[in-house]
């Protein structure tokens, strides 16, 4: 029985690794081809002596998209690292609404555009909170961003903190009103690579890392959602005894030197 157990695990284990190359060398490749192709095209340019006059205009086009195309193979590479849990954490005891107000302006361009209207409902007795504040920034980034994609012609999105007194825990709440999230997507949201997003417009690590970087503070998140109706998520971060576990956390990670 253990070995069919182990062997089971074995196989499941393979079968997410050969997912994971698979997406991350699609992933890859697509921008690195384009890389290549630009590459190309500049080298002719170069040899026919065209990259000035009336190819200036181009040869700048091609070095942007080879600089956005690197980027993207970048930030790959950063969410992976992310997602491993390889970087140091830096614990501090953090006002969680200066944290949710940086966030708010570097939203609210796209807000904007896209006619979402952003509602806050902050709790005025939230204590400081022991945290990570550029990991929770990200983890709260990649709700909202979550959460505009699937208003793409406008709706409501509510941002809510509370604290609960009684469990010793702050809660924090990213709600709307948009398409929701099919069923059997729903069960596996927080798994890595699961994404509802064309090819290049995301690889679907974003929950994946939020739900790593929660755990890491000894918090959890949850979701609940119906289509047509909208999705809440749910963060509860614990305060008590919270300041001794993430150093600990944060020694462990210094000591490992920034490696998985």
């Amino acid at each position: 029985m253990q070995t069919a157990h182990n062997q089971m695990l074995h196989a499941e284990t393979m079968a997410s690794i050969g997912k994971m190359a698979a997406v991350v060398a699609h992933e890859i490749n697509n921008p690195l081809s384009g890389i290549l192709t630009y590459a190309k095209l500049l080298r002719r340019w170069l040899d026919q002596g065209e990259t000035g006059g009336k190819h200036r205009q181009d040869t700048e086009q091609c070095l942007d998209l080879v600089a956005r195309e690197s980027r993207r193979c970048g930030d790959l590479v950063k969410n992976l690292l992310t997602f491993s849990r390889s970087g140091p954490m830096n614990p501090t005891p953090t006002d969680l609404h200066m944290v949710i107000d940086q966030l708010v302006r570097l939203v609210q361009p796209k807000l904007d555009m896209t006619g979402i209207q952003l509602q806050l409902d902050l709790s005025a007795d939230l204590p400081p909170l022991s945290c990570d504040a550029a990991q929770m920034e990200q983890v709260l980034l990649a709700l909202v961003s979550n959460a505009i994609d699937a208003m793409p012609r406008g709706g409501n999105l509510w941002l809510d903190t509370r604290l609960l007194a009684d469990r010793e825990e702050i809660e924090i709440q990213v709600r709307d009103d948009g398409s929701g999230i099919p069923p059997d997507i729903l069960a596996r949201i927080f798994e890595p690579f699961m994404t509802t997003k064309e090819s290049g417009q995301g690889v679907g690590l974003g929950l994946a890392i939020s739900h790593s970087i929660v755990e890491r503070h000894r918090g959890t998140i949850s979701v609940q959602s119906e289509l047509g109706r909208g999705t809440t998520f749910t963060i509860r971060l614990p305060l008590n005894g919270h300041d001794a576990e993430l150093a600990g956390v944060a020694a462990s990670d210094a000591r490992k030197g920034g490696r998985p």
